[in-house]
């Protein structure tokens, strides 16, 4: 089993208008989230993904080669938030290889995604935790008013050209 952190490359150059464009988004607040877009429509039109997409490049290429493989593509992403009492109860994501989340904003390091019998990895703001989509995990209730934002998205990688 193989979880990966790295650096969002573009962090600091990005946040604050990844950020502004949520922000643009109807507010949902929807099962124990502050904020989330998962419930709206999925052609609603989501232009901090967009932004976030067209810079996600190096990442996903350094997975392709660390994976060997040939290419890869997203298939859906989103954003929560989440301030004091929020959380995110255990899940995984079927249907995918690999779970993401980029911490866009990440005030308290006790706010990280934690796994179910495994470790939790140490990560940080700016950071993108990769990992196997099969494996449980969760977002513990938020103990700070202090936003926590993440960009959340599934990936598969593919070997050959076709």
């Amino acid at each position: 089993m193989t979880i990966i952190v790295r650096p969002f490359k573009k962090h600091k150059e990005l946040k604050k208008t990844l950020l502004n464009l949520i922000n643009k988004l109807p507010k949902s607040q929807k099962e124990s989230l502050y904020n989330t877009d998962w419930y709206l429509s999925k052609e609603y039109k989501r232009e901090y993904l967009d932004l976030f997409y067209k810079n996600i490049g190096e990442h996903m290429d350094f997975l392709t080669k660390h994976f060997d493989c040939h290419r890869w593509d997203i298939r859906n992403g989103w954003f929560q938030q989440y301030k004091k009492g929020n959380k995110h109860d255990w899940h995984n994501h079927a249907g995918h290889q690999f779970a993401n989340v980029y911490y866009l904003e990440l005030p308290n390091i006790d706010a990280k995604t934690e796994f179910l019998n495994k470790p939790t990895p140490e990560v940080s703001e700016g950071d993108i935790l990769t990992f196997p989509a099969y494996i449980p995990h969760r977002s513990a209730p938020s103990k700070t008013n202090k936003r926590k934002t993440i960009i959340a998205f599934n990936s598969n990688l593919f070997y050959g050209y076709n």
